[in-house]
């Protein structure tokens, strides 16, 4: 009661918090876990070009594998804007052993 953080019932959306939490979080921001995150904010300072979009999909992959082998990435779509000012990142999860009831995080980099 009253301590800010929105309850969960489902085990997917346990999933989907945590996966929202991951992709947001730089290493060196946990405190006793220096590896967690995906350093996608790092990425904001990074040449916006195919090699960012690979950077940026494998960074995710190793993390999810690593820190939620729990959940499984049905799709992971990264798409630069046509400015070239921003990368767009659009991540369907699911649990693993049940590929039915999934997610969907997007996000928006600023690359400039």
């Amino acid at each position: 009661y009253g301590s800010g953080f929105a309850q969960t019932y489902l085990t997917i959306d346990a999933a989907y918090a945590n996966a929202r939490n991951l992709l947001l979080t730089n290493k060196g921001e946990r405190v006793m876990h220096p590896e967690f995150g995906c350093d996608l904010r790092k990425a904001t300072f990074e040449f916006n070009d195919a090699l960012l979009v690979t950077n940026i999909d494998t960074k995710i992959r190793t993390q999810f594998e690593f820190w939620l082998p729990y959940i499984f990435i049905n799709e992971l779509t990264i798409t630069p804007s046509e400015d070239e000012n921003s990368v767009f990142v659009k991540l369907t999860i699911s649990l693993q052993g049940n590929q039915l009831d999934t997610r969907s995080i997007t996000l928006q980099l600023n690359t400039n």
